[in-house]
């Protein structure tokens, strides 16, 4: 199951958020990880403390150089989920033959006279919000294309992509005689998560042209009404790729 199908569980998930009125209400055992973050070794973090994440719109975020991926239960009708800066995410992954978990792809731009490294924190939850300890980190790998950090208090595998950051998105517009309808340019930063864009009629197909800062090409993806879907990444602050998950919608 791939990021579309976690937006179907996440749904289910918000109809019993909403119940929720603080996320202190109800915490659950503060000893049990609740999550995993990956975080860039050149991010700056103080030593040996707790950092926590912003909580707004029922849902937790750090404002890091990370991916972050948590669920958990804080009562008997609140749950909470998400992930941020995954290119895919999947929950209740079988990742062992018998372990629940979380499983997801993060896009990382090696820099040349970097150390790459990425530094992995498990999650927790305290009478606070959600935190990961400085000087707990349970993984430390440099990261290459296909590289994996697995975690076992919170069930975990993340996969690390090499990338490129695209700096602006051309969508192009095509007829059935693959004749050019329109082109237009977007900055990705600009478009938002799980965006939707109308197609009429008379579109047949469109391709999704993430560009560089030159603009040129680095990624071609082409979409059609059996298949809608794109992910674009960028830069979002970090060597830690941001993404956005795009959908085409045609007329029935």
């Amino acid at each position: 199951m791939k990021k579309a199908g976690k937006v179907v569980f996440l749904a289910a998930l918000l109809l019993v958020m909403t119940a929720c009125a603080a996320p202190q209400d109800a915490a659950p055992d503060g000893t049990a990880a609740v999550g995993a973050i990956f975080v860039n070794d050149a991010q700056e973090l103080p030593e040996n403390e707790k950092v926590y994440a912003a909580f707004a719109d029922n849902s937790y975020a750090f404002a890091l150089d990370a991916a972050y991926v948590y669920f958990f239960s804080a009562g008997a009708e609140v749950a909470y989920a998400g992930d941020e800066n995954f290119v895919s995410m999947t929950f209740g992954a079988d990742l062992d033959g018998d372990t629940v978990g979380a499983e997801g792809v993060i896009a990382y731009a090696r820099e040349e006279h970097g150390e790459n490294t990425v530094a992995g924190y498990f999650l927790y939850h305290d009478g606070e919000g959600v935190y990961f300890d400085t000087g707990a980190c349970f993984a430390r790998t440099e990261i290459t294309d296909g590289c994996v950090m697995t975690g076992t208090d919170f069930p975990c595998r993340a996969v690390f992509e090499i990338r490129r950051p695209a700096a602006s998105l051309v969508m192009v517009c095509y007829d059935e005689n693959r004749e050019e309808i329109s082109r237009t340019a977007y900055a990705p930063g600009e478009l938002e998560d799980y965006q939707t864009f109308e197609m009429d009629g008379g579109v047949a197909a469109v391709e999704m042209i993430a560009c560089d800062a030159d603009g040129g090409a680095l990624e071609t993806t082409t979409l059609t009404p059996e298949d809608r879907s794109a992910v674009i990444c960028f830069d979002g602050g970090g060597q830690i790729l941001a993404s956005r998950y795009l959908r085409l919608a045609w007329p029935e």
